[in-house]
């Protein structure tokens, strides 16, 4: 564990764990939507990845690591916010100044970003309760169990709006991740801040299209 004290001993490695716990979080999540897309296709097809997921090997790692990454993730931040206050001061900045150009969208994610992620982890609790603690009633038909439950507009909106949510969050955060990792160059930096938003625009349009498509169709 010396290297997790090394890292939270000084403000650039933790700022380089939260950027290496929100990467993986990222990853995870592309992977995630992959096999939820499938709920487009035939029962038999979700319902073997639901089976999978929640009965596989990798659900044990899934349900040890992925907490861990995302309570360090969450904390480092929180870690790092205060510590940006802290060198603020009291009385704080006068002047708000920025050595990178970014639109109006950029500063907002930024500023909102602790704030998105708090609401980020209270939506992911109640994911995690919603459909992973309560995958014995499922009774192997995962999709019928999903649409179902996101047929009623509370669950439905809630997924909706927990889904742009988390693609508002990663607007900034995957950003963030590669310059707390030293990518800062002019001619990289512009494709990463477009590639980023990419990825969070197909994340939260992608889970969002579930309940909108259930909805729709209830």
């Amino acid at each position: 564990m010396s290297w997790l004290t090394r890292s939270l001993s000084s403000s650039s490695g933790r700022k380089l764990l939260a950027a290496v716990t929100g990467l993986g979080l990222v990853l995870f999540l592309i992977i995630h939507l992959l096999g939820n897309l499938q709920i487009f296709s035939n029962s038999d097809a979700f319902n073997h990845y639901a089976q999978s997921l929640h009965n596989g090997p990798l659900i044990v790692l899934a349900d040890i690591g992925l907490p861990i990454m995302f309570v360090v993730h969450m904390s480092v931040v929180i870690w790092l916010a205060l510590d940006n206050k802290k060198a603020r001061g009291p009385v704080g900045y006068k002047v708000h100044g920025t050595k990178q150009t970014r639109g109006f969208a950029g500063v907002l994610a930024s500023k909102s970003a602790l704030y998105g992620g708090i609401v980020l982890i209270a939506f992911v609790l109640i994911h995690v309760w919603h459909m992973r603690l309560q995958h014995e009633e499922m009774n192997g038909l995962a999709r019928e169990y999903v649409i179902d439950q996101l047929m009623n507009p509370g669950w439905g909106l809630l997924y909706i709006v927990g889904s742009l949510v988390t693609g508002w969050h990663l607007f900034h955060g995957i950003q963030a991740a590669f310059r707390s990792v030293g990518v800062n160059h002019p001619r990289y930096t512009p494709l990463i801040v477009k590639t980023g938003m990419g990825i969070a625009t197909v994340l939260a349009l992608g889970f969002a299209a579930i309940p909108v498509w259930i909805l729709l169709n209830a």
